[in-house]
């Protein structure tokens, strides 16, 4: 206990306190703290803890449960350096939580805290290399049991870390805006070990096929697609996409522009207005579409079919 809660000064009255005989709040902590450093868990006892609370009259549950709390996790951090919590140590932390006024949901909330970070910590190292092998799913499944951590976080460990692995893979291997066929083969072999099922939408199915096609042009014998247009003797197509065709425009407007007017009566029912007229015209350049339909890539042209060309 010696290593984890050292002894400490008490705060000094202020003025005031001393005039009104009244001890300050913080020392009651304090002496807590002093209780831990000086004695044995088995040989404090819940008095101990009351006649502190009678002597500040403070509550200390209500003024100091942070504290309280953070005196816990020291000691169950110490407990888990060896990742596991021995019988033992479970008696300990049981009499550390009277001691300290904690209750379940305090101690529960402290350790599942501590103990996800532990498995995380070495659930991500077991399957960084993109699989889990049965005798590392035998050591993590040990782990779990040895840190007493709730199969339900355990199992939400497990999704999130699997499904930020492949994901990072993901990013690892767009990167350069290339997909390799090994990558590819590569990832799917990560997400079948690991169990985690893509979900790629449509539009970004669409980008990785196109980065796939991006390494065949630049490391491959490009593929050759069958088409329904007539090509040259030896022409080949490659690629074919639909496409809009625009071209910059110019465009004049013109604009009306009327001042102040009036009216002058010259018979009944008639009348002539009179006013001021300035009438501008304004150019500007903007896309403008001209045709849309599919574009082919072959080895000797581009070729455009449009609806209209």
């Amino acid at each position: 206990m010696n290593n984890l809660y050292q002894l400490d000064e008490f705060h000094k009255k202020s003025y005031f306190q001393r005039l009104l005989k009244k001890e300050p709040k913080e020392n009651a902590l304090i002496e807590v703290n002093n209780l831990l450093a000086s004695k044995e868990l088995n040989e404090i006892k819940h008095e101990d803890i009351e006649s502190i609370s009678l002597k500040y009259k403070v509550d200390l549950y209500k003024s100091f449960s942070v504290e309280l709390k953070e005196f816990y996790q020291r000691y169950l951090k110490k407990c888990l350096e060896d990742d596991i919590l021995t019988d033992a140590e479970l008696n300990d932390l049981k009499l550390l939580k009277n001691i300290l006024i904690l209750n379940d949901n305090d101690v529960n909330e402290i350790h599942n805290a501590i103990a996800s970070n532990i498995y995380k910590k070495s659930y991500d190292d077991i399957i960084k290399d993109g699989k889990i092998e049965k005798a590392e799913q035998d050591l993590i499944d040990k782990l779990q049991k040895n840190l007493k951590l709730p199969d339900d976080i355990a199992n939400k460990i497990s999704a999130e870390s699997r499904k930020y692995l492949v994901e990072s893979e993901i990013k690892k291997i767009i990167s350069d805006a290339r997909v390799s066929p090994e990558e590819w083969d590569e990832l799917n072999a990560i997400t079948k070990n690991l169990d985690v099922t893509l979900n790629i939408g449509e539009a970004t199915k669409s980008q990785l096929e196109k980065m796939k096609l991006y390494w065949a042009i630049e490391n491959a014998e490009l593929p050759i697609k069958q088409v329904e247009i007539n090509l040259q003797n030896g022409e080949l197509c490659y690629y074919k996409t639909t496409v809009d065709w625009l071209e910059l425009r110019t465009i004049t407007k013109r604009l009306n522009y009327s001042g102040p007017t009036y009216r002058i009566k010259i018979m009944k029912g008639f009348y002539y207005r009179a006013g001021s007229m300035n009438v501008q015209r304004i150019t500007s350049d903007v896309l403008s579409e001209i045709d849309s339909g599919a574009l082919y890539v072959t080895n000797k042209r581009l070729i455009f079919d449009g609806r209209t060309s």
